[in-house]
């Protein structure tokens, strides 16, 4: 039986007769870069793809789309465009995809990295030795980083075909990287067949990232017209084909380049031009099953072999295949009609199926025996991971023994972290099976692999097998864990079925833990963190857990158990609860790193929250592994926030976005626009905090009960930096009127002190004392919380017209020792305060000193929103004596802003690169600008200045 045939969307890896993986991908990248000598036409495109090559000759990175049926030439334009370049002007990053390798985790980033020297991909690691764990934007953040290297020499091309067959890791990687690519000689040539989910890779919109993309461009090719046909039909013939004839192949072909060079291969030139029919039926299939009818046995069979290995593979490797004593002579007839292509001066002298429809047409022809034959050959031949669609092939009745064999090789490729591979395994073992319940369960196997990697376009085409299986808990985890992310009714009762069911089965532990887990994340998502706190409880105390399953569920544990009950009980027990779920790597480690971190921010520990999200995130790069990298970072920002390195805060809150946006996880995005949007609004960047308040919103439709908190957040900081006190009230009623368990206890440390704030600024004192009541409550524990409980007791005791008290309660708030958690805007918010109550007193001299304390802490962070009120405040006043001179970084662009304040942390343009997750050539563009704006030298100079500005407020 035929792969294809097992329900699998995409059938196993490479094929190349003994080879690594790597060595596959070399040949693969090196023979998809030749030139062709039957194109004609196209000159418009040509010009455009010529015109975005010198835009990116310009430093300014640039791409192209291109997009066609099968076979209308879209691989031949892009071939003849890179064969007219000089090579050592522009190196070249190419990649063929292919359905064979839809599910080799970083198959093409594999591919556009092979002819690297081993030298310079060897700083590199993730590159030199993709891991398939690895979170895509790692991996395109190393890519960014070579593309860097590699920019020297001249624009660097990234040349990636059929994209539409890219296995998903590496199109989100590569869109990582697209997204990334600002100031770089870079131009990106992505080819995609239209007729097949027009513009998708690996599930990503691809007219959607092109759009986003400075300078881009999509090319949309249709059939030839007709001078070019004439130009062809001359070519092949040798010379003119009078008008009439060349008029009657345009109508017969539409133009279309394949089924023309087809019909030109098989038909003499004397029959065409004679006033008869060509020849029928007039489908490019049936014409290529002419042309195959048409040769010679020995190279029938040879063409045969090489289709069978899908290719490129050595033409050695081929012929033994097809028992084929002569090659060479064989191969003869078929370089001839341009069914295949040739590489002789290659080591192994491959040889390739020169078109995949032609290919689809060979295997279509060949009998089911002599298929068998072919495949069962192969598999002796090629290395053990490409030897198994071979083998599948090859057996036309079940095999027990094989789906066994298939299904510990499937159980390898899960341990390794590569799920998509095994759950092809397992589809075909599921089609080999000797009886039914066996073929059901590795049907679902296969699909809660599927399911745990998010690739549900590849379990849809499942759905009506895995709907005909017999019910059980398996089934139900499948069906459930497909509905959920649609939002489907009865996702959750179908998750529940699978979690009780899989208890009841001694084999099933898996199915319930699996079940379980997702349940509680689905109750989390609908504002049940209790009774989710309860089912994870259960998960990880009462049933045994899969390495790579287990700390998914604790981190998930420890979200609703912060929902339920606050973030300090939720740290309080969570190493207690972690010994259930023992980590065996520094990988899985690194997961409950980010998962504390995050409970440790929300618990008001900001330091060791810090800590531990910096050392998961630098943990889960080295070893390439997935860390919920889109909340880490938008964790990671907010500790930067509230700890006033507000530059940071922008960096990596751009970085969540960015991850979110490339490895398509909507449900981060309301979050991560909530957090990117306090900088701004503490800047007085109120359009831009606007806008990102909106992007919140929007993205909160999908998960309203979820994203409420957010939104509200996200609100009420922006109305508090504008000084609206009525408006934060009307933004945290959502968060007062919500249940207590689906947020507002998780994020009590960021919106108890706005609240207070809000109460007192509104005169409403009664509910103000109850709130700060409530927020010294929560201080007790939560050290980030000190200076503000002392600002707003002293506040609400001013405005009941307590002077003395609130004196007292200023003042003890600023002398005490500073601590590691102490928000800086929190004691400019006091000193400012304190002055003013000294001041109104009368008291001038000290409230010079807490004004310039409150100054000077407004201005490190740069809270422009926050200095407007202050300086409102002293209007009446004369200026400072000696007024400070600041560099003016409003003038700087947000990147310019970013890459200077790293070059005043001593970064290397290397280093802040790195950091920023864009090119060392982006990073020199941007520099030259800020030299130019500040009239600097050059980088001391502006180290100095920042380090200067950064220093005036500490």
């Amino acid at each position: 039986m035929t792969p294809q045939a097992t329900g699998a969307s995409d059938p196993s890896g490479p094929q190349d007769a003994g080879r690594s993986a790597a060595a596959r991908r070399e040949q693969r990248a090196v023979v998809s870069s030749n030139g062709d000598t039957t194109f004609v036409g196209r000159a418009a495109e040509l010009e455009r793809m010529n015109r975005c090559l010198r835009q990116a000759w310009s430093g300014k990175a640039s791409s192209v789309l291109v997009q066609g049926p099968a076979g209308i030439g879209k691989t031949a334009l892009v071939r003849h465009w890179l064969a007219r370049l000089t090579p050592e002007n522009h190196p070249v990053l190419r990649a063929a995809c292919d359905t064979a390798e839809e599910d080799l985790a970083y198959g093409v980033i594999g591919q556009l990295t092979s002819r690297v020297p081993s030298v310079l991909l060897g700083r590199f690691p993730l590159l030199a030795g993709t891991t398939p764990s690895a979170e895509p934007f790692h991996v395109g953040a190393e890519l960014l980083g070579l593309i860097g290297e590699l920019q020297n020499g001249g624009p660097v091309l990234i040349v990636v075909d059929d994209v539409q067959w890219a296995d998903r890791p590496s199109a989100q990687a590569l869109g990582f990287v697209l997204r990334r690519l600002e100031a770089d000689a870079v131009l990106t040539v992505l080819i995609a067949r239209s007729s097949t989910e027009p513009g998708r890779a690996g599930g990503l919109d691809l007219p959607h990232l092109i759009a986003g993309m400075p300078h881009g461009c999509e090319l949309t090719l249709t059939g030839l017209d007709t001078p070019d046909v004439a130009e062809l039909a001359a070519r092949v013939y040798g010379r003119a084909v009078g008008s009439a004839t060349v008029e009657r192949l345009r109508e017969h072909t539409d133009g279309h380049a394949l089924y023309l060079q087809t019909l030109l291969a098989e038909v003499p030139l004397e029959r065409v031009s004679q006033q008869t029919s060509l020849p029928v039926p007039t489908s490019l299939a049936q014409a290529l099953r002419r042309q195959l009818d048409a040769l010679p046995g020995p190279a029938r069979a040879l063409v045969e072999g090489i289709a069978v290995l899908s290719g490129p593979a050595p033409l050695a490797t081929a012929a033994q295949v097809a028992s084929v004593p002569e090659p060479e002579s064989a191969l003869e007839p078929l370089l001839a009609n341009g069914m295949v292509r040739w590489w002789p001066s290659h080591p192994t002298t491959p040889v390739a199926i020169d078109h995949a429809l032609q290919r689809d047409a060979i295997l279509d022809a060949i009998a089911p025996r002599r298929l068998r034959e072919l495949h069962a050959a192969a598999a002796g031949l090629v290395d053990r991971p490409a030897s198994w669609s071979h083998r599948v092939a090859a057996t036309h009745r079940s095999d027990a023994r094989l789906a066994r064999e298939l299904e510990q090789a499937a159980a390898d490729s899960h341990t390794g972290g590569e799920d998509d591979r095994a759950a092809t395994l397992l589809l075909w073992a599921s089609e080999v099976a000797a009886t039914r319940a066996e073929r059901d369960r590795l049907l679902l196997v296969a699909a809660a692999h599927l399911l745990w990697a998010q690739q549900y376009t590849r379990v849809e085409p499942l759905l009506s097998r895995i709907e005909a299986a017999e019910a059980g808990p398996l089934r139900s985890l499948v069906l459930g864990g497909y509905a959920t992310p649609r939002r489907e009714p009865g996702a959750a009762v179908l998750l529940d079925e699978a979690f009780h069911g899989g208890r009841a089965e001694p084999d099933a532990a898996f199915v319930s833990a699996m079940a379980g887990t997702w349940l509680g994340i689905n109750h989390i998502m609908e504002g049940r963190g209790a009774q989710a706190e309860l089912l994870l409880r259960q998960v990880l105390t009462t049933l045994p857990l899969e390495p790579q399953l287990a700390p998914w569920a604790l981190g998930s544990w420890g979200l609703a158990r912060s929902y339920a009950s606050g973030a300090r009980a939720a740290l309080a027990e969570y190493d207690t609860i972690a010994r259930t779920a023992p980590t065996h790597t520094t990988g899985e480690r690194a997961i409950q790193r980010a998962y504390r971190g995050m409970l440790h921010m929300w618990a008001g520990d900001l330091a060791d929250a810090q800590h531990e999200l910096t050392s998961a995130l630098e943990t889960a790069r080295a070893e390439g592994r997935a860390v919920t990298a889109e909340f880490t970072y938008a964790n990671l920002a907010a500790s930067h926030y509230f700890l006033g390195d507000w530059d940071a805060a922008v960096i990596n809150a751009d970085l969540a976005l960015a991850i979110a946006d490339a490895e398509e996880k909507p449900w981060a995005f309301s979050y991560a626009y909530c957090v990117a949007s306090w900088v701004p609004a503490g800047r007085g960047e109120q359009q831009r905090a606007r806008r990102l308040v909106q992007r919140s919103q929007q993205w909160t439709r999908a998960l309203p009960v979820y994203g409420a908190a957010h939104v509200a957040l996200a609100e009420a900081v922006l109305a508090q930096a504008q000084g609206d006190h009525c408006a934060v009230l009307t933004a945290l009623r959502a968060v007062l009127d919500a249940r207590p368990d689906s947020g507002p206890l998780a994020f009590q440390t960021w919106w108890r002190p706005l609240y207070v704030e809000a109460l007192i600024g509104t005169g409403d004192l009664d509910a103000a004392g109850a709130a700060l009541a409530d927020l010294v409550a929560l201080s007790n524990e939560a050290p980030s919380l000190r200076l503000s409980v002392a600002w707003l007791s002293g506040l609400l005791a001013q405005e009941r017209g307590d002077a003395l008290r609130a004196r007292d309660l200023f003042t003890e708030g600023l002398d005490r020792p500073a601590g590691v958690d102490d928000p800086p805007l929190h004691r400019a918010l006091l000193a400012h305060s304190h002055g003013r109550l000294l001041r109104d007193a009368g008291e001038h001299r000290p409230a010079e000193a807490s004004f310039t304390e409150a100054r000077e802490l407004f201005s490190a962070l740069g809270a422009e929103a926050f200095l407007t009120r202050f300086r409102n405040d002293l209007a009446h006043r004369s200026p400072s004596p000696h007024p400070a001179s600041r560099l003016p970084l409003t003038e700087l662009t947000d990147r310019e802003r970013d890459i200077s304040q790293l070059i005043g942390r001593g970064l290397t343009n290397r280093e802040i690169a790195a950091r920023l997750f864009v090119s060392s050539k982006t990073v020199e563009y941007h520099l030259s600008h800020i030299y130019q704006k500040f009239s600097l030298a050059g980088r001391r100079e502006l180290r100095n200045l920042i380090q200067q500005h950064n220093s005036f407020g500490t």
